[in-house]
């Protein structure tokens, strides 16, 4: 039988959009070999863990969390639960209350309508995000991945420099999910094109990094 997929990843691009803090860094594409003189093409190709559509496994936040070579792949593909939340305005946070209406998934994922924004600055300010109450009820009711079209569960407005780095204040809902073992799938993509939320599979593939704490990923739903 023929399936509908649709790909929710971002390019891998030279020059695209990447967070601006020091423990990110730039893409990079050079090419190498060459048809003309090699015989072959190939190219060297540099980017950070956290580069567009990305798994986080817990070893971003935790000492002694999974990495993502360890992440089994039947919590990476299978069912998947759509939640609109497009309506949400900027910094408004996702509540206890609103998600009680919704059907809580083992895989979910969540859109914002923030991809409008991709290849902004503006992608990484204002979107909104999980209250901490949120974030629990979600661990209670079984979630085990969690996919969003922002770059955060966390609220843009605490600044990540300074005596924040590292403290509480640093990505709090990040550290939630990740110590309960959720995995989470940052930047997802082109949620606009799924009409219809419902009876959707996902497969979401990071790299087979040894030691890795995230990952780019291929990621897609079908039905």
């Amino acid at each position: 039988m023929d399936h509908y997929y649709i790909d929710l990843s971002y390019p891998i691009e030279e020059g695209m959009l990447t967070f601006d803090a020091p423990w990110h860094s730039a893409v990079s594409i050079r090419q190498m070999g060459r048809i003309d003189v090699e015989g072959r093409e190939s190219r060297m190709i540099s980017f950070g863990s956290h580069t567009g559509t990305h798994i986080d496994a817990p070893l971003h936040f935790l000492k002694k969390g999974k990495s993502i070579d360890t992440i089994p792949l039947n919590r990476l593909i299978g069912k998947v639960v759509f939640a609109d939340f497009s309506h949400l305005k900027e910094n408004e946070q996702v509540t206890k209350a609103m998600l009680e209406s919704f059907e809580i998934g083992e895989r979910m994922i969540f859109r914002f309508g923030w991809g409008k924004f991709w290849g902004e600055k503006k992608f990484y300010a204002g979107y909104p995000f999980f209250s901490a109450e949120a974030a629990e009820y979600l661990v209670s009711r079984g979630a085990k991945l969690i996919g969003y079209d922002t770059p955060s569960p966390d609220d843009s407005r605490i600044e990540l420099k300074g005596e924040n780095l590292g403290s509480d204040r640093d990505s709090p809902i990040h550290k939630l999910f990740l110590k309960h073992g959720i995995i989470l799938i940052e930047y997802v993509a082109n949620l606009q094109t799924v009409e219809d939320l419902y009876g959707w599979n996902i497969i979401a593939l990071p790299l087979r990094i040894t030691g890795g704490d995230g990952s780019p990923a291929r990621v897609c739903v079908y039905k």
